[in-house]
C-alpha cells in the first residue's frame, strides 16, 4: 500500500514560494542601501536617481537631490516592498553621467557603483 502525504505538497508549495518573496526583497533591499550609500555625492543628484521599479525598467530622470540617501532608500523601500515571489526587481540610474561614474570617472567611486554593490551584496547572500 503506498503511503500518503502527511502534509499537502500545495502547502510545501506555498511556503517556498512566500520565502522566495522575502529573499527577493531582503537582497533588493541590500542592493539598494549599498547602491546608495557608495553613490558619489556632489549635489545628491546621483544619488537620488537610484530609482526601483518592478517589472520593467524606469527610464525616467529626477531633479531631485538626496545627499544623504534616505530618501531614496525610503522611497525605493516602499517600491520594493510590492514585489512578489520571482518579480524582477530593477535598480538603475538614467543620469546621462551615470555610466562614467560606473567606470571609474569619480574621485569617491573610482572602482564605480554598481558593480561593487552587485558583488559584496552577491557574496553576502551565497
Amino acid at each position: 500500500m503506498a503511503k500518503s502525504w502527511d502534509n499537502d505538497p500545495l502547502l510545501f508549495a506555498g511556503l517556498i514560494e512566500e520565502e522566495v518573496g522575502k529573499k527577493l526583497r531582503i537582497i533588493s533591499m541590500a542592493l539598494l542601501t549599498d547602491i546608495v550609500q557608495r553613490s558619489p555625492v556632489d549635489t545628491g543628484r546621483f544619488r537620488a536617481n537610484n530609482q526601483v521599479s518592478i517589472g520593467g525598467a524606469d527610464y525616467s530622470q529626477l531633479s531631485t537631490i538626496d545627499q544623504s540617501g534616505a530618501v531614496t532608500i525610503q522611497q525605493g523601500s516602499a517600491v520594493i516592498a510590492q514585489g512578489k515571489p520571482y518579480s524582477v526587481i530593477y535598480i538603475q540610474n538614467n543620469l546621462p553621467y551615470a555610466e562614467r561614474l560606473e567606470n571609474g570617472h569619480s574621485k569617491q567611486a573610482p572602482t564605480g557603483v554598481y558593480a561593487n554593490s552587485f558583488h559584496g551584496v552577491t557574496q553576502a547572500y551565497k
